[in-house]
């Protein structure tokens, strides 16, 4: 199993939320409706409890190398689909809580510093959030396949 292999739908996945949480926005649904379709939520608990499993199940050498591997990539990756919204929502004024402040007078800090401090942000909160679960979760299941004999 390859990283490109396990990070594939995944990141689908997020293309496809990333694309509906703006159409849910603009067409005015309530926050709480929107803010189900998260990208944070999916790098820092989601992915990294698909990843654990896939490999733990998997039975991969070095497992918690490759999962730190995995978080990472796919926080950066799902971060930059994100860049486009701030970027958009900076152009048309889009006024939702989550672009507070890419509407400054200075044009580095509204298309570039806010955005990219966002990402920086979310991207270290996947990996310690998205670690911890994930190190919990794939300890569970390789103790799980240990104790049931399956044999790898």
């Amino acid at each position: 199993m390859a990283l490109r292999g396990i990070l594939k739908w995944p990141l689908i996945v997020a293309a496809i939320v990333v694309v509906l949480r703006v159409i849910v926005e603009r067409a005015g649904a309530p926050a709480a409706v929107s803010n189900m379709l998260s990208v944070a939520a999916l790098t820092t608990v989601l992915a990294p409890l698909y990843f654990a499993l896939q490999i733990g199940l998997a039975r991969k050498p070095r497992p918690y190398s490759m999962l730190i591997q995995l978080i990472f990539i796919y926080a950066v990756c799902a971060r930059a689909m994100v860049l486009p919204t701030y970027w958009a929502a900076r152009m048309f004024n889009w006024t939702e809580s989550r672009f507070a402040g890419v509407d400054a007078p200075n044009p580095l800090v509204g298309f570039i510093a806010l955005p990219l401090i966002t990402a920086a942000f979310w991207i270290v909160a996947s990996m310690v959030t998205g670690s911890a679960i994930g190190f919990i979760t794939l300890a569970i299941v390789r103790s799980r396949m240990k104790t049931t004999g399956i044999a790898g």
